[in-house]
């Protein structure tokens, strides 16, 4: 019986993609290739063979290399965990706050506990008008337009309108791009970071970045030291996930939830398709075995 050809397509440094690798290696009905979108790049006119008989690629998007990737999959219509459509979407966050408010308001009833914070696109181009215009909807969350590339991706608290020169001074070179904006959320100090693989769903929590920087003023923090504990999933957030997959057509992805002060709500403030899944015990276990039965299923 012919193996399946499965094209698996992450940085393999990272430390649960490598766990999961070795695992898909041991899966008898695979012939698995490796991709690393860092190190390994393609001639777009010239396409390996082994990329053109792939009955399956499977891409943790991590750079324009990765996209590129997808549309190729789209182009000579080769199965995928993620289509390019929905990466995209998930990539720009003005495209995706759209799909996430889409999502919350067309199921409000069964979603009654959650919210979506509002929110703005703009440009620093102008300082004096950006200043005017934020100037009544502070304090402001300004947040890079893309949210995969790791290296010019931030969040930039603003409480009074002369923060926005500091902003400036920082982040200079985005003055003349797009930003996305979000109203900040007064919460309890906590991030909720719930992740869905297939039909699992498993919850982390940490203290809020935003809230350790407000106390402890850095120079700069490094997110993956923060620490974490397993929190319990309710009802409320397996719905949630669920209308998010079905919705939005991902299979793996992660979302953020905020609890407001003196309110028994959550504001999904961000989403992530195919995350890190930091501090969940023997993920790699999860996501190779989700990995093989979709395959082995479609």
């Amino acid at each position: 019986m012919a193996k399946i050809k499965v094209i698996f397509s992450a940085k393999q440094e990272h430390p649960v993609i490598k766990g999961v690798i070795d695992r898909l290696k041991k899966i008898k009905e695979f012939d698995l290739i490796l991709h690393d979108p860092t190190k390994d790049f393609f001639c777009l006119s010239d396409m390996p063979q082994s990329f053109k008989d792939a009955d399956i690629i499977i891409v943790k998007v991590r750079n324009e290399c990765s996209i590129d990737l997808l549309h190729y999959t789209k182009l000579y219509n080769i199965p995928t965990l993620h289509d390019v459509d929905t990466v995209l979407m998930c990539k720009n966050k003005i495209a995706l706050d759209y799909a996430l408010r889409k999502a919350v308001n067309e199921h409000s009833e069964d979603l009654e506990k959650f919210l979506i914070p509002n929110s703005w696109t703009q440009s620093l181009s102008k300082v004096n008008r950006f200043k005017e215009w934020a100037s009544s909807k502070l304090p402001i969350v300004i947040k890079s337009h893309y949210q995969h590339d790791k290296y010019n991706r931030f969040n930039f608290l603003v409480q009074n309108i002369e923060e926005v020169d500091k902003f400036c001074e920082r982040y200079k070179q985005f003055l003349y791009y797009d930003v996305y904006i979000q109203k900040f959320i007064e919460c309890d100090g906590i991030e909720r970071k719930v992740y869905v693989i297939g039909d699992k769903i498993f919850g982390i929590k940490r203290e809020n970045p935003i809230y350790l920087y407000l106390r402890e003023k850095p120079d700069n923090i490094d997110v993956s030291l923060i620490e974490r504990e397993e929190f319990e999933i309710t009802e409320d957030i397996i719905r949630l996930s669920k209308i998010l997959s079905k919705e939005l057509n991902l299979k793996i992805f992660g979302f953020d939830l905020v609890k407001p002060i003196n309110q028994d709500k959550y504001y999904l403030i961000d989403l992530n398709d195919f995350p890190s899944f930091k501090g969940i015990p023997n993920i790699e276990n999860e996501l190779t075995d989700f990995i093989k039965n979709y395959v082995l299923t479609h």
